[in-house]
């Protein structure tokens, strides 16, 4: 779907999470977008798109040429929108702006559901009751992961609906994720090596606007990475019982 005019305007918010690409040039940023007190109250950005890029000085002073087209993608609810505009120009130092041309229109990618994403790894989480208390982590492993939640194996079942911490160690371009999160489900599922659970969680409301765009950017990449090699991004069956 194809979004123009006010609607457009009204994703270019002040302080929302862009996501800046091009890979000819190596550039893999995340900023957040920045409106005057004047453009705040038009409720749109007049002239450019300034963004607050999150990189270090050495990166920002390596600054493209005037007219290179960046792919640029934002967050909605369940959805990321994308678009390609030409960059401008760049700020003085010690700011790290970019500016580049307001986008005449932009594509609405829907996130069907959170679309969960496998990643093999570790993540460390903090259970309730006699499981550890919320008192220490534990390594488990991580299944899959979405904007709304994870999936992790635990050897028991959990406490439906109770709160635990959980922290994944490395996430593409944000790093470290700590958060609450909240049980809702645990399902049974048999192994070769006996039975264990996928235990199904929901992020809390800790986590801020911003974390939660940044998330569901880095699972858009990941699913557009499983694309670009011409693979479906595999779901993982969570509702299969001894």
């Amino acid at each position: 779907m194809i979004i123009e005019g006010e609607k457009l305007s009204a994703l270019l918010r002040h302080d929302s999470s862009i996501h800046i690409i091009e890979k000819g040039l190596d550039i893999d940023y995340y900023g957040t977008l920045e409106l005057s007190e004047e453009e705040q109250a038009a409720g749109q950005p007049s002239g450019a798109l300034s963004v607050r890029l999150d990189i270090p000085v050495g990166k920002f002073v390596n600054t493209p040429e005037a007219g290179h087209i960046f792919q640029c993608h934002l967050t909605g609810a369940g959805c990321v929108y994308h678009f390609a505009v030409a960059y401008r120009s760049a700020s003085q130092l010690p700011d790290t702006v970019w500016y580049l041309d307001l986008p005449e229109s932009a594509e609405r990618i829907q996130l069907r559901d959170f679309v969960r994403v496998p990643i093999p790894m570790s993540i460390e989480v903090k259970l309730p009751g006699d499981h550890a208390s919320l008192k220490n982590y534990r390594e488990v492993h991580l299944i899959d992961i979405s904007g709304g939640g994870l999936c992790f194996v635990h050897d028991e079942p959990l406490i439906i609906d109770a709160k635990i911490a959980v922290r994944v160690p490395e996430l593409p371009h944000i790093g470290m994720l700590e958060t609450e999160a909240f049980i809702r489900r645990a399902t049974p599922i048999e192994t070769n090596l006996g039975m264990t659970y996928h235990i199904g969680v929901s992020f809390g409301d800790t986590m801020s606007t911003r974390e939660r765009e940044r998330l569901v950017q880095s699972i858009y990449q990941l699913q557009q990475s499983y694309l670009r090699k011409g693979l479906k991004v595999p779901q993982i069956d969570h509702t299969k019982r001894s």
